[in-house]
């Protein structure tokens, strides 16, 4: 991950929120009102959702845009609650430091001292492998709405098959932070969700993020809505127990909360009034083991990436297909970016784009594409004929296209995941030069054909396209981690 050790310079940076890339005062504004009129064209081409935008240490964006309730006619505003995917994580992971500081446990406790008969292979799995996603646990053992109970979820997930040796590798693993949710209700005595309030949330102010305990305003809460807006409903309609989620859900994902509050958990962390800059340093950096995997960029429930302007941004996203949430922190910039959505029709790359605009005053964010069924139809179309006939044939479909129609990036990407992720890096690297051909000034098109290769272990041409990626994106600090990775630098 090639975490820093000094910590005193990732206090500085937590706490000043300095700006030491301040733009004088007109040309401030009119990147200011730049975003803005990007966000009204993204209302325009239907995004619903609700965006807050911190930018110098002011306060430039908080605002509604589509609907919350298509049928009522109901507004997204800075005051609608969303399901926000995984960045239930960074909550789940302060409140295991909070626990720490208390001395009530330790990141280097092992399974065994808060589970039963844990077996010989998960014998060494720590809290810390938990919290970076290095423990080899998959990443599900059931469906987000499956009822189980705190037993029959321990006892699967410690029969399960582990993906490799805990601290050799990286592996996203959500019944990982399932498990420290389980850890935070047997150390402290509480339920988790009352824990957090206690620890986390009343102390920063925030009365409207949580499961239950809110007893959530039923009209704030918004409708999830499929990418043809047909009704997916409010994530409190769905197969809960009284408590809130089941454990395939709870500790790792759908935690309920609006701009508004996590902008104020944003400015808690900048301060000692939740945690100690000595646990933060921590959270975002952890120490690593001997011969512990340093390829991720993963701290405990933040993704960490140096910037280009050498400055630090902690971030991270969730999604459950249907509601989506950005959340990007430039701790040391003055600037927060925050994306939370009820209808994920190509929203993902919103945040980022803001970011960038906000840091490069020249540059225009894109409007993506919406994803509809005709575009869906024609993408879908696009891959087989690429899969089945070659590169050529695909092309050929993006050029005998009927105007208005185009392909969707992120349904390619998913794609070329999928064959990835099966073993199937030819195929995947087919579908990415799709991708490519395209949308040829997409960094990320770029850095998932570059990926592809260098699975099937064609080092050339992955350093070329990382490269190209980079060159259209300097931003993107995990390029460059890649490119340095393959250069052996």
């Amino acid at each position: 991950m090639g975490y820093l050790t000094v910590l005193l310079a990732l206090l500085m940076l937590d706490g000043a929120r300095a700006n030491a890339h301040a733009l004088p005062g007109p040309e401030r504004e009119g990147t200011v009102e730049s975003v803005r009129a990007y966000l009204d064209t993204l209302e325009h081409a239907g995004i619903s959702g609700t965006v807050l935008v911190e930018f110098q240490g002011s306060l430039v964006i908080s605002q509604g845009y589509g609907y919350s309730d298509l049928l009522q006619r109901r507004k997204n505003s800075p005051r609608t609650v969303f399901d926000i995917g995984s960045v239930t994580k960074q909550f789940t992971a302060a409140a295991i430091m909070k626990l720490e500081m208390e001395g009530r446990l330790s990141t280097e406790d092992r399974l065994g001292r808060h589970f039963e008969n844990v077996p010989p292979d998960k014998a060494g799995i720590t809290i810390h492998h938990l919290l970076r996603h290095s423990s080899g646990l998959r990443s599900n053992i059931g469906s987000d709405y499956d009822s189980i109970t705190v037993a029959a979820f321990v006892d699967s997930v410690l029969k399960s098959q582990l993906r490799f040796p805990c601290g050799t590798d990286f592996s996203y693993s959500n019944i990982g932070y399932s498990l420290l949710g389980i850890i935070i209700e047997k150390v402290s005595g509480m339920p988790y969700e009352a824990y957090l309030y206690r620890s986390l949330w009343q102390p920063a102010g925030m009365e409207q993020t949580g499961y239950r305990r809110p007893n959530f305003d039923a009209t704030l809460i918004a409708t999830g809505y499929h990418y043809d807006d047909e009704v997916w409903g409010k994530p409190t309609e769905k197969g809960w127990d009284v408590d809130g989620p089941f454990w395939h859900l709870k500790g790792n994902g759908g935690i309920l909360s609006t701009t508004e509050d996590l902008f104020k958990w944003d400015h808690a962390l900048a301060t000692d009034r939740i945690l100690s800059d000595s646990a933060k340093a921590k959270m975002y950096h952890p120490t690593l083991g001997e011969g512990e995997n340093r390829n991720s960029y993963y701290g405990y429930g933040w993704d960490i990436h140096k910037t280009r302007r050498n400055t630090m941004l902690y971030w991270h996203n969730g999604s459950n297909g249907i509601f989506y949430a950005d959340f990007f922190r430039f701790v040391d910039e003055g600037a927060t970016v925050m994306v939370l959505t009820n209808k994920s029709n190509g929203i993902e790359d919103v945040g980022r784009e803001i970011a960038r605009a906000l840091f490069d005053s020249s540059y225009r964010p894109v409007v993506p594409v919406l994803d509809n069924e005709p575009n869906r139809t024609l993408t879908d179309h696009a891959i087989l004929v690429t899969l089945q006939e070659g590169i050529e044939a695909g092309g050929k479909e993006l050029q005998g296209r009927k105007p208005g129609g185009n392909l969707l990036e992120q349904r390619v990407n998913r794609r070329g995941y999928e064959l990835l992720n099966s073993g199937n890096a030819r195929e995947a690297i087919s579908v990415f030069r799709l991708n490519v051909l395209a949308f040829p000034t997409s960094a990320n098109a770029y850095d998932s054909l570059g990926e592809a290769y260098m699975v099937a272990g064609d080092s050339a041409l992955a350093v070329e396209n990382y490269r190209k990626s980079l060159a259209l994106d300097p931003g993107n600090g995990n390029t460059e981690k890649m490119l340095k990775l393959l250069l052996g630098k």
